[in-house]
């Protein structure tokens, strides 16, 4: 192990192919959840929230960290009421995804949240974030206008509008298992 921070830490790992070998720098993360919060078939709920990694405003997704023994769902629930202050009636696994395969262990599991009730957010003292309400096709069109920059946001919305919402219906839905 190289480094280890508050959540995440960084390892050297030595990969032989046989006939070569390399060495590369991993950071190794638990994994992490992003919720498409549906109000209705039109609307969503979205987060206008600084980040550090760009050092601006973005627009995204809810999302967060798996925790210490949780698992992805439990890890959604949580997230979705933290960030936004919805509890979700019905929530269930769209899809994975690995966030950048070239140097992190991370991979993200993709919820849709549905019958959404408000109960109130109680966003962490160290999160800058606003809660927005937006129009799904308004927000599939800030991601052609460049307007939305997040790249689990875009990915997680084009496949719920290409795979679930316009009629291919479950594919590729799980409830539980690994990728």
């Amino acid at each position: 192990m190289l480094c280890k921070g508050k959540r995440y830490a960084f390892s050297k790992v030595y990969i032989d192919f046989g006939d070569r070998s390399i060495v590369r720098d991993l950071l190794l993360h638990p994994g992490a959840v992003v919720i498409i919060p549906l109000l209705n078939r039109e609307e969503i709920i979205m987060l206008r929230q600084y980040r550090p990694g760009p050092s601006k405003w973005i627009i995204e997704l809810p999302a967060g960290t798996l925790e210490g023994g949780e698992t992805p769902i439990d890890t959604a629930r949580r997230e979705l009421l933290e960030e936004t202050g919805y509890r979700a009636g019905a929530m269930r696994e769209l899809f994975r995804m690995y966030s950048s395969p070239g140097v992190s262990t991370e991979i993200l599991y993709v919820f849709l949240a549905e019958d959404l009730s408000y109960e109130g957010s109680s966003h962490q003292e160290d999160e800058m974030i606003e809660v927005i309400r937006i129009e799904l096709g308004k927000a599939i069109e800030m991601i052609r206008r460049g307007e939305i920059e997040d790249s689990k946001t875009i990915a997680s919305l084009l496949y719920y509008v290409v795979f679930v919402r316009e009629g291919a219906g479950d594919l590729g839905t799980r409830t539980s298992g690994t990728p």
